[in-house]
């Protein structure tokens, strides 16, 4: 059997049991499976199941989105979430939210390309997270927005995560490129006077020497959110970052 055709069976297979199986257990397999099946069609039986009587489900299903990684999946998790009263249930939900506006599916933001040719900026980023919320939620959202923001700009290449200052090193050795390290501090929302304000603190250093060149600090207010707000707090967040990231282009364009 082709194995297209097979994967196609196999997910309107586990569909049908998460949609009918009286076992939430079985319902809760399916959906894990689904999750990671890396097929499209699988979104559409992942975000019915976000209104499962049964929690267990429920929270299988908003984590099965976030790992398959489909843009689809993003609304009907947000809309979920707005009506979703299980603690368990809501926080996952987010988690899965988060993995998807930041564009990173199952994993966070793809790995950068290596410099090329025409590379004149080599830029290493590294996230510190003092938001109070999870790690998992915070990184991969604002790393994904740096190195957009970088990478669409022409002659920059970004540092893969975890590269050290010795490979940076080795990679700069002998080119005839500027490294640049730049440190993202995420800063708690503010919830004040039925606001929401957020900063991300963007400090600029040369690399791998790791010399301070300056700081960007934008700070974004958004009305009408007089109570926590996940989503809003994360569009805050990316804006922050693509406005530092703007003042940096053009910081570096004038050295």
């Amino acid at each position: 059997m082709p194995t297209r055709s097979y994967a196609d069976q196999r997910t309107s297979y586990l569909a049908e049991q998460l949609k009918t199986n009286d076992d939430y257990r079985v319902r809760t397999q399916a959906a894990l499976a689904l999750g990671a099946s890396a097929d499209d069609a699988a979104t559409k039986p992942l975000c019915d199941a976000l209104t499962d009587a049964n929690t267990s489900v429920r929270v299988a299903a908003a984590a099965a989105l976030g790992k398959l990684g489909k843009p689809a999946g993003l609304a009907c998790l947000q809309r979920a979430e707005g009506r979703e009263q299980i603690p368990a249930v809501k926080s996952q939900m987010q988690k899965s939210i988060a993995t998807l506006s930041s564009g990173g599916g199952a994993g966070g933001p793809a790995a950068p390309p290596p410099p090329g040719a025409d590379t004149k900026y080599y830029v290493a980023i590294e996230i510190t997270n003092k938001s109070g919320r999870p790690e998992s939620e915070i990184e991969p959202l604002v790393r994904a927005a740096m190195q957009a923001k970088l990478l669409a700009k022409t002659g920059y290449a970004v540092a893969p995560k975890g590269e050290t200052l010795a490979q940076g090193k080795k990679i700069l050795n002998g080119k005839k490129m500027k490294g640049f390290y730049l440190l993202a501090t995420v800063e708690p929302a503010v919830y004040q006077g039925g606001n929401l304000t957020q900063v991300v603190r963007v400090s600029m250093w040369t690399y791998p020497s790791k010399s301070l060149q300056g700081e960007f600090a934008p700070k974004l207010t958004q009305s009408g959110t007089p109570k926590k707000d996940v989503q809003s707090e994360n569009i805050l967040m990316k804006m922050c970052v693509e406005n530092a990231i703007d003042t940096f282009h053009k910081v570096v364009a004038s050295l």
